[in-house]
């Protein structure tokens, strides 16, 4: 398997069933370790700053809770879904800057 890279989609079950996962760790990262940093995509819509909804071209329909950060083990992943548009790429980084504190520009 080919490092994951930050914006895929993956289905894992980390024990309550299968769930997509987008990883956000970066690349660089990806590449060198053992696991990978991913945050839950939900069809819950929640509309607080930490919550990206989907767009039409991205692999599911659905919302992104930035607040549900995990490690996976690269083992974890299971099917390979697809890739987020760059557009809500960047409305996920500023929903993970929000979760986590930390200035966005």
């Amino acid at each position: 398997m080919n490092a994951p890279l930050r914006g895929q989609v993956y289905r894992c079950d980390l024990g309550y069933g299968a769930k997509p996962w987008l990883i956000v760790s970066n690349n660089a990262r990806n590449r060198h370790t053992a696991d990978v940093v991913a945050v839950r995509l939900t069809t819950t819509r929640r509309t607080i700053p930490t919550w990206v909804a989907m767009g039409p071209s991205d692999p599911l329909t659905g919302y992104v809770n930035a607040d549900n950060i995990e490690t996976l083990g690269k083992d974890e992943l299971g099917d390979y879904l697809g890739e987020v548009t760059p557009a809500t790429m960047n409305k996920i980084n500023t929903a993970l800057a929000t979760a986590l504190g930390l200035p966005w520009p």
